[in-house]
């Protein structure tokens, strides 16, 4: 018998589903890392400001989902084969989301089933290269070093996030500047923002996110002006290194699978591919 369960309560999916997640860290870090921080604003007494949505049969999990509205509905591998009541109950109750992103299967599987149930389309945004790292392969020595970012470089942040969300992801993910400012701020405040240091000027960043287990570098983004220089590689290189020097198993990534640059960059210092993610959009005007 099939049933689709909805929650939103962190621990409790963590404790239904975390295990299954945790087989697979790297391809499902980004569930993982969002249900991660939603506990942590649950525990302060916050709203968690997240919804999952998990359907099970008799032999157990066939799939979980996570979404923290109004953003894309993330899946997970599917455990299981067999999408349809999952897909059946979202659409009876009219549930909405601007996109969907999982493993490259399943969220082509889930997005032609929607399409058939609802007649809404989706299209096919970016394809990614899933990446994991154990050990660094030191790149070529590049002039600055990696230090945080300081809370009154959050300016500079705010307008790379900005610039980083327009070249890579969809509109519904584009930040305003005050949105990107408020997330600059958090983030340079939690010590998540990376930059390479350059004679005191910052020419490139880098976020560090993920799990105790298994971190994840992304946003990493470099100004047209200062690329070329390996700065990059630079910062992800060391970036990685300190995940891995501070006790996590592992360092993953996404890479835009177009990016013929980055992908080269991540692989030549380490990075191995473990699999692919799709992010399909919602087929609208807007679009």
């Amino acid at each position: 018998m099939m049933q689709v369960a909805f929650e939103t309560d962190p621990e409790a999916f963590l404790r239904k589903c975390g295990d299954f997640l945790k087989q697979n860290e790297s391809e499902h870090n980004l569930i993982l890392s969002l249900t991660g921080a939603a506990l942590k604003r649950q525990e302060a007494g916050a709203d968690p400001g997240i919804r999952f949505i998990t359907l099970w049969n008799d032999e157990g999990l066939v799939i979980a989902t996570v979404q923290t509205p109004p953003h894309n509905l993330i899946l997970s591998r599917a455990a299981q084969p067999g999408l349809e009541p999952l897909v059946e109950v979202l659409a009876g109750q009219s549930y909405e989301f601007p996109g969907i992103v999982g493993p490259s299967d399943v969220a082509a599987s889930f997005a032609e089933l929607w399409t058939a149930r609802t007649g809404q389309s989706f299209k096919g945004y970016m394809d990614q290269i899933i990446y994991s790292l154990t050990k660094i392969i030191p790149p070529p020595a590049v002039e600055g070093a990696m230090r945080p970012a300081k809370p009154e470089e959050a300016p500079l942040i705010a307008e790379w996030i900005g610039n980083f969300a327009r070249d890579a992801l969809p509109k519904t993910e584009h930040l305003a500047a005050p949105q990107a400012e408020k997330k600059a701020v958090e983030m340079i405040g939690e010590g998540r923002v990376f930059v390479w240091d350059v004679g005191g000027r910052p020419v490139s960043q880098a976020v560090a996110s993920g799990t105790a287990q298994v971190a994840r570098v992304n946003m990493v983004y470099t100004p047209p002006e200062d690329r070329t220089h390996g700065y990059a590689s630079a910062l992800v290189a060391a970036l990685s290194q300190k995940q891995l020097d501070e006790g996590r198993a592992m360092c993953c990534l996404y890479a835009d699978a177009r990016n013929t640059v980055s992908n080269s960059i991540y692989r030549k210092i380490g990075y191995e591919f473990v699999g692919r993610s799709s992010l399909y959009v919602l087929d609208t005007p807007e679009e």
